[in-house]
This record gives C-alpha cells, sequence and structure tokens, in this order.
C-alpha cells in the first residue's frame, strides 16, 4: 500500500490546483492535514489558498498569505471606513479572521468601533494610540447604514437648524429609525443613538 505522502503527491502530479476536500483518501483527516503541512514546509508543494494546494512549480497562481496579511490588505486598498467581521468572513473561519482581526488592531490598522465593527485607523502623531481616520459622527453614521439602519438628524440638529436653538450640537447625537442595541464608540467616547419618534 502506498504512502499517504505518495497518494497526494501522485493527485497533485496533473498540475493543476486542488483542493482538500478533493483528496477523499483511506486516512483521518488529521493525518492529511499533517502531511499537507509538511509537504508544505519541505516545498514540495504550495498553499494558493484556503484548503487549495498545488505542486510546486506549477506557476498558475501565487502561493497565499497568511489571514492576517490578506485581511490587512483588504482593510488598505478598500475606500470603506468601516468594516464588518463578516467582511473577511471568506479569507478564514471564524477563529483565525478573529486572531486576524486582534492583530491588525494591536498594529494599529484598525480600532474596534463595536460588537463586530470596525474602523481603518491610523497612529495619531501626538499620542502614538491608533485612532479612526474620519470623525465618530461619520464613522456611527457609516457603521449604521452597513448594519442597514436607517439614520436621520438628531432632535438637537433640528433645533438647531431651525433656529429653535443657539446651542451648537455636538455631532455625538443620531437619531435611528430602526432598534438597534450596539454601542458604538471608541477609547470611551460613544454615539448616542436617539430612537427616531
Amino acid at each position: 500500500m502506498t504512502s499517504l505522502t505518495s497518494q497526494i503527491m501522485d493527485r497533485l502530479n496533473s498540475g493543476r490546483e486542488l483542493r482538500r476536500a478533493e483528496l477523499r483518501l483511506n486516512a483521518a483527516d488529521d493525518s492529511v492535514g499533517r502531511v499537507l503541512r509538511k509537504l508544505v514546509a519541505e516545498k514540495k508543494i504550495v498553499r494558493v489558498g484556503r484548503g487549495r494546494y498545488r505542486k510546486v512549480g506549477n506557476k498558475s497562481s501565487p502561493p497565499a498569505k497568511t489571514i492576517a496579511e490578506a485581511v490587512a490588505a483588504k482593510i488598505r486598498r478598500s475606500k470603506r471606513n468601516v468594516f464588518l467581521r463578516k467582511d473577511f468572513e471568506k479569507l478564514g473561519s471564524y477563529d483565525a479572521v478573529g486572531r486576524a482581526l486582534r492583530r491588525a488592531e494591536a498594529s494599529g490598522i484598525v480600532v474596534q468601533i463595536g460588537y463586530g465593527l470596525y474602523a481603518k485607523a491610523e497612529r495619531s502623531t501626538f499620542t502614538g494610540r491608533a485612532a479612526p481616520v474620519i470623525g465618530i459622527r461619520r464613522l456611527a453614521s457609516e457603521a449604521l447604514a452597513r448594519l442597514g439602519k436607517r439614520t436621520a438628524a438628531s432632535s438637537f440638529d433640528d433645533a438647531y437648524n431651525r433656529g429653535r436653538s443657539t446651542q451648537v450640537p455636538t455631532g455625538r447625537t443620531i437619531q435611528v429609525k430602526d432598534r438597534v442595541r450596539r454601542r458604538i464608540g471608541y477609547d470611551g467616547k460613544y454615539v448616542i443613538l436617539e430612537r427616531a419618534g
């Protein structure tokens, strides 16, 4: 009987990319995973994506980045300022994406602004701490829009705009037409969500 390594290499000899699910072999899933990791370490095969492998020498697709690198690259390339955790679900498992987002947060690429909500960030030249690239009001409006919630001007904005108040609104209150249970903000500063009447 041929070894598991030989069976895997035989399947990859066709030169095409193979998915791990296609490697239906008479072996435990853990054993297949160990052999695949060993072959990648020995540079006999290359991982080209989540659960996808090809034999070294076939240049059809570039080797995969780590999930953390893929998450960081996606954040940098995006024109969005607010990201949902589900934006990254195709890059890896739930736990792996969570670890990658924590790493991105530690490196100052993003700031968590709510449960499952992240904002594109950069380090402040004054404090050295990561802060969102846009203001908290715009950040909250964009986050609520990404969550599918409808917003409007707050009662404070409305009173000021109609001339009924001379107090300039802080901009931290947003009227929401739907029910929202999340707190949106960072570093102890949160937006007040006012329920539309």
